[in-house]
């Protein structure tokens, strides 16, 4: 991703670290908002979309881990660097299991961060479009593990929204979305998007005649998530 086109949320409770990343970062060409604490970055999330958060982890009222969790039910395709200077190996490993990508020391090194984050940006972005919580939140970890970028969208709105709106390059649509339709929603991404890759996930036991030969990809739940992965691999 560009950097003129990548926004980025600081978060720390130390107000000279916070201005000192903001301010090298805006050199380098990011677009970049600090928040002193968790609260303050969850409302600058419910109204600005970020790309990268770099979330100090030890902070009073919410520490980095707890913000990411939250911030990860407003925006699935953020990608968090956790910031710490005090974080033992526990610290280290929660981190890691909210989902954070990458964990560094303080006092940040900018030559190491840079890279770091463009690598970030650089993985592909998986649109999975399901009604079920735990099965979106089992597949965002298991492709996280595999170094993709994911965006959930939970109806055929948000789907179709998301459709619109987003960068993606596979989307996992399933047929069922609770009152809505998901044929809806790749109907729409093969109109807009004929180069991304769909894969439909369903309860059903075979998939149906309209959609196999347009799609081809199909899962039938109880999900095979090594089957899933090798469908939405590059070739």
């Amino acid at each position: 991703m560009n950097q003129e086109t990548t926004r980025v949320l600081v978060v720390d409770d130390d107000g000279d670290i916070r201005q000192n990343v903001r301010d090298i970062l805006e050199d380098l060409g990011y677009e970049v908002d600090i928040a002193p604490d968790g609260a303050t970055a969850l409302n600058l999330a419910k109204t600005v979309d970020y790309d990268i958060a770099l979330l100090d982890y030890l902070m009073p009222g919410m520490n980095g881990v707890e913000l990411y969790q939250q911030l990860r039910r407003l925006q699935p395709e953020l990608v968090a660097i956790m910031i710490t200077a005090f974080a033992g190996d526990d610290g280290v490993e929660a981190a890691y299991d909210s989902g954070a990508w990458k964990v560094l020391r303080k006092p940040v090194d900018i030559r190491s961060l840079i890279p770091m984050m463009d690598e970030a940006l650089q993985k592909p972005i998986v649109l999975v479009v399901d009604d079920d919580e735990e099965f979106c939140d089992n597949l965002w970890q298991t492709l996280r593990h595999h170094d993709y970028r994911v965006n959930l969208a939970r109806s055929e709105d948000e789907g179709i929204r998301k459709a619109h709106q987003s960068t993606y390059s596979t989307a996992i649509v399933d047929l069922k979305l609770g009152g809505g339709d998901g044929r809806k929603v790749i109907d729409l991404i093969r109109r807009l998007r004929p180069d991304v890759r769909v894969v439909v996930v369903t309860g059903y036991q075979r998939s149906p005649e309209n959609l196999e030969d347009e799609v081809g990809s199909f899962c039938f739940k109880p999900i095979d998530m090594k089957k899933l992965l090798s469908l939405i691999s590059p070739p």
